[in-house]
């Protein structure tokens, strides 16, 4: 490619490459939190946060309250401590987690499931939004995108377009793509930025592919 480019023309076609990369990254992580809101371990988790609290809580101001009627009966040490503890305080601490236990499981079911829906249902919207965006541009600004090939449409590609372009030191795409290439491979050899540049690509091929 060997037409004539500009600093403007270059930096508006950064612009909408950085646009669509980003919201392409957003969309994909966006993605995987719909995966995690579908899993059975999700909605699981949804109803242990809402159940076994509320348990918790219930069952120490039932355990503190025996506790205290213990007390208040027996200001002094009761004649079978064993029998007493047993019977006024580990007894009734027993039966109220099982009984609190089984009443307050449906109530904790139907809550999670419900929170675990309405999380997933607006994920679900933000993944439909995101991509109804990436459409959008796609659409609207591909001649301007174009003028940069499909392989370099990613952010630190985009950025060492525009300083080569800023510093005068190539006036066609096909210079500058040369001038990129050679800088890669500086890296590349120096081993640096290397994750960056991998997820910055790989990210590219996932929205062009």
């Amino acid at each position: 490619m060997s037409i004539n480019i500009t600093v403007d023309k270059i930096k508006e076609t950064s612009y909408w490459c950085k646009e669509l990369w980003v919201t392409n990254d957003y969309y994909h992580q966006n993605e995987e939190v719909v995966k995690r809101f579908q899993r059975p371990a999700y909605k699981a988790g949804q109803v242990i946060v809402r159940w076994i609290p509320v348990l918790i809580i219930m069952c120490m101001a039932v355990l503190f309250f025996a506790i205290g009627r213990v007390v208040y009966i027996y200001p002094s040490e009761p004649p079978e401590p064993q029998k007493v503890i047993f019977n006024e305080i580990i007894k009734p601490a027993f039966l109220s987690f099982i009984g609190i236990g089984v009443l307050h499981f449906p109530i904790a079911l139907l809550l999670g499931i419900k929170r675990a829906k309405k999380d997933l249902e607006h994920a679900a919207a933000r993944s439909n939004e995101l991509k109804q965006r990436i459409e959008s541009v796609i659409k609207e600004k591909i001649e301007v995108i174009s003028l940069i090939p499909e392989k370099y449409r990613y952010p630190l590609a985009t950025s060492y377009l525009i300083e080569v372009i800023e510093c005068g030191r190539a006036d066609t795409m096909k210079e500058v793509l040369n001038l990129y290439e050679e800088q890669l491979h500086r890296w590349r050899m120096e081993n640096k930025m290397d994750e960056v540049l991998k997820k910055q690509q790989s990210n590219n091929n996932l929205l062009w592919a």
